[in-house]
């Protein structure tokens, strides 16, 4: 099959698709988010199209004019980092998300699609999930009904986060709507916004129940979620919480059939292509070249992102390259500098055969074939992570030692003189999240940590690489912070009115 690239080649592309996105579609049609009506499911389909829909091209059904970041969970993931500190997009040609690193109003404002899309998206995964959940109410279907109650809570962590700041401080606070497998359509027409803390109480409902379920489930690959991904999210969850103790319980819990961190020929020489190559990624997607993101050539995360494959990014000269300020912090003996070009410099090689790349250009998502075919498996979760969570616990707990240990530990896998200077909770967790900055760059927990620890956004300072249009400064729990639900969904949830919005942010 013939990429979609080659039906308009990216000179015609430019004209149809340059961003135009966000400027002139406007969330007029479309599906009904949490008022849709609940069709009847396949239960054999159910949890394979849950599954695929992570990564699945059109989600708003735009057809002819699908938005060329509608390509699934990544997208919000990519977006998230570009509203934050750590990375920068080098060029606005094609116009693809700039508008979000630029925090353009046209990203923001509450009728434009790019704003719709986020809750649109998060709230048919949880659709398909509860499809699931609808055909798995006995304990003979309790492994299927484990995976998609770790679905929902994966969606509903993602949306809790967006539409309001963090738990601690704000479990009183608006958040959004919940829908279940049981609800019926005279409430998904009327449904107001659940506080933070009944989304939370929902989440970890669901979590220990997929806990329970999964506790024999041995899963045929990292592309389903197992017990140990469970795990994670609680570890994530209860992180979020503050609740030390239980975050340092499942995040030891998550990590523990993994081993060891990955290595030098995993983190640099293998480019986070394929599961297979990388023992730690947790939670996948395998993407084949029959998946309609790849058939498209470049309306696909790895178009998006990478220095070196082919799509968007070398041709446009859009490249994604990490924060000098954060550059600056990583040890030259630190195996993770070698993601990030240290100069200016031709790469020779790859489906694009050389493309000239600009110092800080990130080399961490690398091309998958000389074909040009994206097919770079997509990873939601990792147990470097959990090392790092489990160190931040033990520490924020009241087990200074432990945690300063667990956090030295790992970083020696990648800077074997590491030591940490900390001496308080405080200093560690600091610690803590200075690895997960330059760790899980371009993995989209960036955003969600400056949340979560109530941290600026800071892009003004000496030698900044930021781009000038985009050098914006924001203290912590900014309204920047929080996502607008879109006015589709005002439209059609009469729970939901004009002034239940969060505020736009001040540019």
């Amino acid at each position: 099959m013939k990429k979609i690239l080659k039906y308009t080649a990216f000179a015609a592309m430019v004209g149809l698709f340059s961003s135009c996105s966000d400027s002139f579609f406007e969330a007029e049609s479309g599906d009904i988010i949490t008022s849709d009506q609940m069709d009847e499911v396949d239960p054999v389909a159910g949890l394979n199209g849950m599954y695929a829909y992570l990564y699945k091209f059109d989600t708003m059904g735009y057809g002819d004019e699908a938005q060329h970041y509608d390509y699934g969970y990544h997208h919000i993931l990519l977006c998230s980092d570009l509203w934050g500190q750590d990375m920068i997009q080098y060029s606005s040609k094609y116009g693809w998300y700039y508008t979000d690193y630029q925090f353009n109003q046209n990203s923001r404002a509450y009728q434009y699609i790019s704003t719709f899309y986020f809750w649109n998206y998060l709230y048919k995964l949880i659709k398909s999930a509860n499809d699931v959940l609808k055909t798995t109410t006995d304990d003979s279907k309790k492994e299927d009904r484990g995976q998609a109650l770790g679905m929902r809570a994966f969606a509903y962590l993602t949306l809790v986060q967006m539409y309001q700041h963090t738990y601690a401080g704000h479990e009183n606070a608006p958040a959004v709507p919940i829908v279940l497998e049981t609800t019926e359509p005279d409430v998904l027409s009327n449904n107001p916004r659940a506080s933070v803390k009944e989304v939370y109480d929902l989440i970890e409902k669901d979590l220990v129940q997929a806990h329970s379920d999964l506790s024999s489930y041995q899963r045929l690959n990292s592309t389903y979620i197992d017990q140990t991904v469970i795990s994670g999210l609680l570890a994530r969850m209860y992180l979020l919480k503050e609740d030390w103790t239980n975050a340092a319980k499942y995040a030891k819990e998550a990590r523990a059939s993994y081993g060891a961190p990955a290595d030098k020929a995993e983190l640099i020489d293998e480019g986070y292509i394929d599961m297979n190559k990388h023992h730690t990624w947790m939670f996948t997607s395998h993407i084949t070249t029959d998946a309609e993101i790849v058939q498209t050539g470049i309306v696909n995360f790895i178009s998006h992102i990478s220095s070196t494959a082919y799509g968007y990014v070398t041709a446009g000269g859009m490249f994604k390259n990490i924060s000098s300020e954060l550059y600056s912090k990583i040890a030259d003996n630190d195996i993770r500098k070698g993601w990030f070009a240290d100069k200016d410099f031709t790469y020779e090689g790859g489906p694009m055969g050389s493309v000239a790349l600009p110092k800080y250009a990130n080399l961490k998502y690398m091309w998958y074939d000389l074909e040009g075919n994206n097919c770079n498996d997509l990873c939601y979760m990792r147990a470097e992570e959990m090392w790092l969570i489990e160190a931040e616990a033990l520490a924020m707990g009241g087990n200074i030692a432990g945690g300063k240990s667990l956090l030295e530990e790992f970083v020696k896998t990648r800077q074997p003189d590491y030591v940490c200077d900390a001496t308080d909770a405080k200093g560690i967790q600091d610690a803590c999240w200075l690895q997960r900055r330059i760790e899980f760059w371009g993995e989209g927990i960036a955003w969600f940590d400056l949340k979560r620890l109530k941290k600026p956004i800071i892009r003004k300072y000496e030698g900044t690489n930021h781009n000038l249009d985009a050098q914006y400064d924001f203290p912590a729990e900014d309204d920047i912070f929080r996502i607008l639900i879109p006015r589709k969904e005002i439209q059609d949830n009469n729970g939901i009115g004009e002034e239940d919005n969060n505020p736009m942010p001040n540019i």
